[in-house]
């Protein structure tokens, strides 16, 4: 088998909380993909209507109706492996067996209409032999799904199969940060594959809190002393070890980091330290030291005697502390912890008052409002580009004709080809048709620069932005525009008229 896919059926929001299920079922069971329903094998029935109401008998018997609804898995086969329709039939049959036996109603389908053969298998969530719920915990492909599929590549000379398991959340934050270095990314034009900053997340500070715990501990006790001393609130410490660290409103449960920090994990690496050679590490350090330096020294190079300014200092200063947070002895450490996922951001902002001369604040203001003032002239030509681009009538009709010349090929229909040589001739009285296809590419080019022009202007201003946000802790309020005393004067004598009243 090439690959396996394990999902997981939830409930749909709304009174009816199986809508999800009935939909899958109805899916896997399509009798185009199954050759009439021939490849369709199962506990629960032969079609789909069936299949439904059975699994939703049992769930309502056993007064489980909510939650998870089932569990889809996918068994895909190489279309060079040899496994035809009756042998796919066998093996995800023979899964089926292995993992569900007769306890859960389960339906299975052999699918033909690509070019590899695949099986879908969904079954009941509620087992129909004693209404417990069916259990898929962490390491479930491993200890469980894992050995049957192999027996199974085995048995039926298949080759190694991989897996796509079950999509698992994360914390909102780390998903709100991930969310926004994408969108930064994109706005770059950045390609993540060749990319080599480090992007890092709270998960990624908690997991080097706990790991820096654990190394100056020597039992669990220590251990959360340690976390409290980095102002670490533990508030589960039963089967399962929650913290809150500092500034966070909800805890978070350890074995959400990764594998290695459940509780009881953490406790057996605590307890087999001393069986372990010992290493000597140097302490964790966060962002691109070298990448900085080289930004200095061209600086330097360029300008002997160049020295940082005060307003500069205190960027680098920031940034510096933020490098070294986990250095021995370094005081007031969360004071800087919440720069490091933002610490290449920092290393940017640094690196632009460097390379643009920004000795203070109001350079970066009067910086900004220069910019400002260039966007508003380029989004002026690049409208009148645009409405040139779009009122030049070679340009409509020639959309036009390009429009019905795909749609003849596609169909061949005459009456697009006599509509068509009506626009060609509207179009060459303006000009011939290879010099209005090489005009509009010139007004597109245009407009393309235009846009790139205003994309990099964008991007500049974002990172005067984030400047202010380090320095001022938000961006500086816009200055309002001084209303004149006239103006004011007219103002107060139209409330007056009104009625209204004046302070």
């Amino acid at each position: 088998m090439a690959i396996t896919k394990l999902l997981r059926i939830k409930e749909t929001k709304g009174a009816n909380k199986s809508v999800h299920l009935k939909r899958n079922i109805f899916y896997i069971c399509n009798p185009e993909k199954t050759e009439s329903g021939l490849w369709i094998g199962g506990n629960a029935g032969n079609d789909p209507g069936t299949i439904y109401r059975t699994i939703m008998q049992n769930k309502e018997f056993w007064e489980k109706t909510a939650g998870s609804q089932a569990f889809h898995y996918i068994l895909s086969f190489p279309p060079d492996c040899g496994v035809d329709e009756n042998l796919a039939y066998q093996i995800t049959q023979e899964f089926c067996q292995e993992l569900l036996g007769d306890d859960y109603y389960h339906v299975f389908c052999v699918h033909n209409d690509k070019a590899h053969l695949h099986s879908h298998i969904t079954f009941d969530s509620v087992s129909k032999v004693d209404g417990y719920k069916f259990h898929s915990p962490r390491g479930d492909w491993q200890k469980r799904i894992q050995p049957i599929t192999d027996r199974l590549c085995e048995k039926y000379h298949l080759p190694t199969l991989q897996y796509e398991a079950e999509k698992k959340g994360v914390d909102y934050g780390e998903w709100q940060h991930r969310n926004r270095t994408n969108k930064e990314e994109k706005e770059k034009k950045i390609d993540p594959a060749r990319d080599n900053k480090t992007v890092y997340t709270w998960y990624d500070i908690i997991r080097d809190d706990v790991e820096e715990a654990i190394g100056h501990s020597e039992n669990f006790g220590e251990f959360l002393q340690y976390l409290k001393h980095m102002e670490y609130d533990i508030i589960r410490n039963g089967k399962y070890l929650s913290l809150k660290p500092p500034g966070w409103q909800r805890p978070i449960r350890t074995g959400r980091l990764g594998n290695g920090y459940s509780k009881e994990d953490i406790i057996n690496r605590i307890a087999n330290k001393k069986y372990q050679p010992q290493m000597e590490e140097r302490f964790k350090t966060y962002g691109n030291r070298e990448e900085l330096r080289e930004i200095i020294f061209l600086k330097i190079k360029r300008n002997p005697g160049w020295k940082m300014t005060p307003f500069q200092k205190q960027f680098y200063k920031r940034w510096n502390n933020t490098y070294f947070i986990r250095k021995p002895g370094n005081p007031q450490n969360w004071k800087y912890k919440k720069d490091i996922v933002e610490i290449q951001k920092l290393s940017d902002c640094i690196k632009y008052m460097i390379d643009h001369d920004v000795n203070n604040p109001d350079d970066m203001q009067s910086r900004r409002d220069n910019i400002q003032e260039e966007m508003d002239a380029i989004k002026k030509e690049l409208e009148a580009v645009r409405t040139r681009y779009y009122k030049k009538q070679p340009n409509y009709l020639l959309s036009k004709y390009e429009k019905l010349e795909k749609e003849f090929f596609e169909t061949g229909n005459p009456e697009l080809k006599n509509k068509m040589d009506a626009l060609r001739t509207q179009i060459e009285s303006i000009c011939p048709i290879s010099e209005a296809a090489e005009n509009r590419e010139q007004m597109k080019l245009e407009i393309e620069k235009y846009k790139k022009v205003m994309r990099d202007s964008k991007q500049e201003l974002k990172r005067i932005n984030d400047i202010f946000q380090f320095y001022y802790g938000q961006e500086p309020l816009q200055k309002k525009e001084e209303i004149p005393s006239d103006k004011k004067s007219e103002k107060r004598e139209k409330r007056e008229k009104r009625g209204g009243h004046t302070l």
